[in-house]
């Protein structure tokens, strides 16, 4: 996974045959496999971590997070703090406490065919859960009161992605269930943040203030405003859903074909407002301590690294997009793994065998292997 990072949102990447509208990829014969069959490919793409050891306990626990399997983006965010990190550390472990983390993510697959055609879960959500699992294990093996990572899903955002609350309800519950079936639950825990919105009734009105903050702060030109809507403007514009419209309609606006002017124009205005209510609600989640309140004393983790948080890489290399973006394919000797927009997959001039999850809910394939 590149380290090309945003403080504000995990960077869009870009498409690489939009110009390409005929499909050249061929697929084989599907595959059927029980989870168990994933487990070496898993070791492989969520290997082991382990702390360093023979100075303090807060110093192993530390090392954890600057393991270069873990960490993501500028390693000096996190290595320029380290006094304050392993103060945030010794606190918990005067305490006798676990080390608790916290990270948003895994909101729902994007509503864009062009991305993907899942609704639920596959294994590129199994892969990213289980290196955050490797995070907790690790910890736990240098540190009797153990770890747990806690992992907020983003379904609220489905509300201005066109995403709607049945589906990011079907996606957490498949999320679960992979969680039980691929044995991640012993340092990981998900929690629904429609729900946890839904139990704290100050949170709506805070992110509405929000958002009249942030137009008001972009509409006076301030400069930190607009970097943020700038980051996010390119990754809300290609994940919007954009019901009744082809594929082939979506990819003209999507390289801003002039044909498509209507198009692109009414992608453009809902992913202006989509931005701001987006970074109004990582405003407001912080303004009134959300996940703080949720799990006191947790260190935040993050893929859009920036000072005071903990930027962990959600990915083996070479992906650069999020699961939830595309879809998981593996090289033919099954020693690396991306993730591809299903658009280029299909017109790679490649091969792939599609593979299926015994017992998966969603019909369209768990993962992909290249011939």
């Amino acid at each position: 996974m590149s380290d090309k990072t945003s403080p504000y949102i995990f960077p869009f990447r870009p498409f690489l045959y939009l110009d390409r509208p005929a499909e050249t990829s061929s697929f084989g014969e599907a595959r059927t496999m029980a989870a168990a069959e994933f487990s070496g490919w898993l070791d492989r793409f969520a290997p082991v971590v382990d702390a360093e050891t023979g100075g303090s306990i807060e110093e192993a626990i530390f090392s954890v997070f600057i393991n270069p399997g873990v960490i993501f983006g500028d390693p000096a965010f996190v290595a320029e703090r380290e006094a304050y990190w392993l103060e945030r550390i010794a606190a918990l472990v005067a305490a006798n406490r676990p080390i608790e983390m916290t990270i948003l993510g895994f909101p729902y697959k994007m509503p864009v065919p062009l991305k993907t055609n899942r609704k639920l879960a596959d294994f590129g959500e199994v892969v990213s859960l289980a290196r955050l699992n490797r995070i907790g294990e690790a910890i736990a093996k240098v540190y009797a009161p153990g770890a747990r990572v806690h992992v907020f899903t983003g379904g609220p955002f489905g509300a201005f992605n066109g995403v709607s609350r049945a589906d990011s309800d079907a996606y957490f519950a498949s999320l679960e269930d992979l969680q039980i079936r691929f044995g991640l639950n012993g340092h990981l825990q998900l929690h629904d943040l429609n729900r946890v919105i839904e139990d704290n009734p100050d949170f709506q009105p805070a992110w509405e203030e929000t958002k009249r903050e942030i137009a008001a702060r972009r509409d006076a030109g301030d400069v930190k405003t607009l970097d943020a809507i700038r980051d996010a403007l390119p990754v809300r514009f290609h994940n919007l859903a954009n019901p009744g419209v082809s594929e082939a309609e979506i990819a003209q606006a999507y390289r801003r074909d002039p044909e498509a002017a209507d198009l692109i124009a009414s992608i453009q205005a809902r992913a202006e407002s989509g931005v701001v209510t987006y970074r109004a609600f990582l405003e407001a989640r912080d303004k009134i301590g959300l996940l703080e309140r949720m799990v006191v004393g947790a260190l935040a983790m993050t893929v859009s690294p920036r000072p005071g948080r903990l930027g962990v890489r959600p990915m083996p290399l070479p992906a650069q997009i999020l699961p939830y973006h595309g879809v998981p394919v593996l090289s033919a000797d099954g020693r690396a793994m991306d993730i591809v927009y299903l658009w280029d997959l299909r017109r790679t001039g490649k091969t792939y065998q599609p593979v299926h999850l015994a017992g998966d809910g969603d019909s369209a394939p768990f993962a992909y292997i290249e011939q």
